[in-house]
């Protein structure tokens, strides 16, 4: 089975999907700060908030999770309507759910993604399908390709292996679904001596020798 790399949906969010999203994070409404630099400086950047969940709650969802988060993973039961989203990206891109989690970041105006490559392990990629729930059009940097985005759409890309940024600050609100799977090289058509793949190795021991 080999998911497609790079791919997205226009008008993925459902009819009524999005009230469901906000109905949830009114009813979170924490304020959490990770104990990691480099987790701490992209947070600082968004002039909001970001939550992490881990929806498998396999070992390796658990660990990136705790990883991604500095160990603020969240164990609160998520609604039904982000598993049923999760299970539709799986359906949509061929793609396994056995190792995934969920990143809900809540932006509010002048917030920014830095330029960032997301964290991995020996013999994974980390696979992101973001959801734009509550947005402006804007654009978004993969690596040397710009995308726009507009709400209700899905994107996908191996955030472990292309540096991602927006580059300027969004001039509203922002809320945007990223969900991750921990997909194995042969999944996503890699093998393990690509120069990305080798590149990702390296940047995530830089990483974890500095935490």
């Amino acid at each position: 089975m080999e998911a497609a790399r790079h791919q997205g949906a226009k008008g993925f969010l459902r009819e009524g999907e999005r009230h469901e999203v906000l109905r949830f994070l009114d009813f979170l409404k924490l304020d959490l700060v990770p104990s990691n630099p480099h987790l701490r400086e992209l947070i600082g950047r968004l002039n909001g908030v970001s939550y992490m969940f881990d929806i498998s709650r396999s070992e390796l969802s658990s660990r990136i999770s705790d990883y991604q988060s500095s160990g603020l993973t969240l164990d609160i039961e998520l609604p039904d309507v982000f598993h049923q989203v999760s299970k539709r990206i799986q359906a949509t891109l061929g793609i396994p759910g056995n190792n995934s989690f969920l990143q809900i970041v809540n932006m509010g105006s002048g917030g920014t993604i830095g330029q960032h490559y997301d964290a991995a392990f020996d013999g994974y990629i980390n696979y992101k399908c973001n959801v734009s729930v509550v947005s402006e059009t804007y654009d978004f940097c993969i690596g040397d390709s710009t995308i726009q985005v507009e709400e209700d759409d899905l994107y996908c890309f191996e955030a472990s292996l292309y540096k991602h940024w927006t580059p300027k600050p969004f001039s509203s609100r922002r809320v945007l679904l990223s969900f991750g799977y921990m997909l194995t090289y042969q999944e996503l058509g890699r093998s393990d001596n690509e120069p990305r793949v080798r590149l990702s190795r390296r940047i995530e021991k830089y990483f974890q020798d500095r935490e």
